[in-house]
């Protein structure tokens, strides 16, 4: 067990390198998150100041927080016709992506890894995708065009929401044999669907509440308390949690365009001062959860050469299908001249890792084990460090694409 003075001393350490690194990246181009995994590689697998085994039965919880509080973020951000123009494009992106990548990968696990059909479905959905806890607070602060930042945002949200239903699809095909196509199908869009409305209806009532509240102390700790609540109802009912915390805050972030839709009589003047409270304080919360967030990647990962191999060649195709992906969505659009950028924009996240733990943890206590039970997270943690530093690697290509320009 590690003790509560290192615990603490390594925290204080983590908050400051990433103030430092958030500040290099401001000025150099150069991301702060490669710089927090590789802290976090160098305290758990190298020094082992936070051993591995002890880690990940944290995994689920944190991935949950960042999802929410940076999806939740990322809604604030976005402005809501923009992102209805390009909700298609993003839509296509993913599925393209996802699809594609999830069909390679089974073909990759039944014909070289030796899985059987459904053991090599469950690893595709966990390699493909991107995160949003990885790719909207980057392209937040890129400078790009916003239809850019806006598909490859969307594209994250959907993805993690495909990856998670097709991966729980899957496991149910496994251990019961009783779910179809049609029923993973229906499974989908009823996640997305009850998330959607669930966000959206909430976010309406949080206004009318925020109204009431307005004058009151600590309305920022009660919103927080309104999006957690609005995240577990939503994945009760059998919606997306994290759809309806983007949602959610798309419509604070947006109020003035859904009341003028609405209901144009309203009086909204207190929204703006409670919009920019609750903006100042979740920047701070996002930058906290972010620094450990990629430290924690990194506390993870499980350095070992086969899992290496396998990811590296998982990776580098996957990119393939992924520029051919970003082509066929970017057809006929300005982005298309972001074809390079978009692609190599494929940074993954703990819920891969969250995934691919459920999985070998279902598959380690059935009657008749996997015996390539523990390949699952080996994969899926070097995937997450391989796909990451690639996209570490974008903003400063995309900073010389623009110097030459200039």
């Amino acid at each position: 067990m590690v003790d509560a003075i290192t615990t603490f001393s390594v925290a204080g350490a983590i908050i400051a390198i990433g103030f430092l690194a958030n500040g290099l990246f401001k000025k150099t181009g150069f991301p702060d998150t490669l710089f927090l995994i590789l802290i976090g590689i160098v305290l758990g697998p190298l020094l082992s100041v936070f051993p591995r085994e002890e880690m990940l039965p944290f995994t689920p919880f944190l991935t949950t927080l960042a999802l929410i509080m940076i999806l939740f973020e990322g809604g604030l951000s976005m402005e809501i016709y923009k992102v209805i123009s390009q909700s298609l494009r993003a839509t296509i992106l993913a599925v393209i992506y996802v699809l594609a990548a999830t069909t390679f990968v089974t073909m990759f696990a039944y014909l070289v890894l030796g899985f059987g059909w459904i053991e090599s479905l469950l690893l595709g959905p966990m390699t493909a995708g991107t995160s949003s806890v990885v790719i909207i607070p980057l392209v937040s602060r890129l400078n790009i065009k916003e239809e850019v930042g806006l598909t490859l945002s969307l594209e994250s949200t959907i993805t993690d929401v495909l990856n998670i239903v097709l991966v729980i699809a899957f496991l149910q095909m496994y251990t019961s044999g009783l779910m179809s196509v049609v029923q993973v199908a229906s499974t989908i869009v009823t996640r997305f669907s009850v998330g959607a409305f669930l966000g959206f209806i909430v976010g309406l009532a949080w206004i009318k509440v925020l109204g009431v509240i307005r004058k009151q102390e600590f309305t920022y700790m009660l919103t927080i308390a309104a999006l957690i609540l609005c995240y577990v109802c939503s994945e009760i009912l059998g919606g997306s949690g994290a759809l309806s915390a983007l949602l959610l805050g798309l419509v604070l972030g947006n109020y003035r365009e859904i009341s003028n839709v609405l209901s144009k009589k309203t009086d909204l003047s207190y929204m703006e001062e409670s919009k920019n409270n609750v903006r100042h304080i979740q920047r701070e919360l996002d930058f906290l959860i972010r620094a450990f967030f990629f430290v924690f990647l990194g506390l993870i990962y499980l350095p070992q050469w086969l899992g290496i191999l396998f990811a590296g060649l998982i990776v580098a195709t996957n990119l393939a299908w992924r520029y051919a992906a970003v082509t066929f969505a970017t057809f006929r659009s300005e982005m298309r001249e972001y074809r390079k950028f978009m692609t190599l924009m494929c940074g993954t996240g703990l819920a891969n890792a969250a995934l691919s733990v459920l999985v070998y943890n279902t598959l380690t206590t059935q009657g008749t084990q996997v015996a390539q039970a523990y390949l699952y997270p080996l994969i899926v943690a070097n995937t997450i460090i391989i796909n990451n530093i690639i996209t570490s690697a974008a903003p400063i290509i995309l900073r010389l694409r623009q110097k030459q320009h200039m």
